[in-house]
């Protein structure tokens, strides 16, 4: 965080290359569970080399390696189905990419605190959103968020991704994003006081 002003600029940030981090943490995922394959694939070519009575470097490895893959895949797989790996910011309308509407992504604190969780996140944060000037402002163990509008230059669609964060010494603990429709998230708090 910078001393100076006190804001880090979260939302922003993670709209850049978001999609090759997602991979990367796939990527790594897969070989994790790749290893998990090695004993089984060990043993699964012994057994097979003495059913068959063949040695062959494709009994061999072929036993081998299918089990180390098959581990890999299913790691792959698993993980592609618990990371969000869309680009929300991509409007849903033309698939063009949405703008920012301002320099710098707003800061607000919200009564939960600690790792508390609330349920309708849309009303709980249209409700509860206090504007604060810097993430120091923000009381100890209470939590902040910071918003962003979005909006499409080709058709005018418009979103709000809201980060919700647990401010800590020199640092956020990143807790949900949230995206919401801002035309329904502006009826929900009755004005537009999340934008710059």
């Amino acid at each position: 965080m910078d001393a100076k002003e006190g804001r880090i600029i979260l939302a922003r940030e993670e709209d850049r290359g978001m999609k090759g981090q997602c991979y990367l943490v796939l990527f790594s995922l897969s070989l994790v569970t790749g290893i998990v394959g090695i004993p089984i694939g060990a043993i699964l070519s012994g057994v097979m080399q003495g059913v068959l009575n063949d040695s062959s470097a494709l009994v061999m490895y072929g036993f081998f390696l299918a089990p180390v893959f098959l581990a890999m895949l299913i790691g792959f797989l698993w993980g592609r189905k618990s990371i969000d790996m869309k680009d929300h910011t991509i409007c849903t309308k033309c698939k063009k990419k949405m703008r920012p509407m301002t320099e710098e992504d707003a800061i607000f604190q919200i009564p939960a605190v600690g790792d508390e969780t609330y349920g309708d996140a849309l009303r709980y944060l249209a409700e509860n959103m206090e504007r604060v000037p810097l993430v120091s402002a923000i009381p100890g163990r209470q939590r902040g968020c910071y918003v962003c509008g979005y909006r499409c230059e080709k058709c005018g669609n418009s979103i709000v991704r809201i980060k919700d964060f647990l401010p800590r010494r020199g640092s956020c603990e990143d807790k949900e994003t949230y995206y919401f429709d801002f035309t329904e998230f502006s009826l929900a708090r009755g004005r537009e006081d999340f934008i710059n």
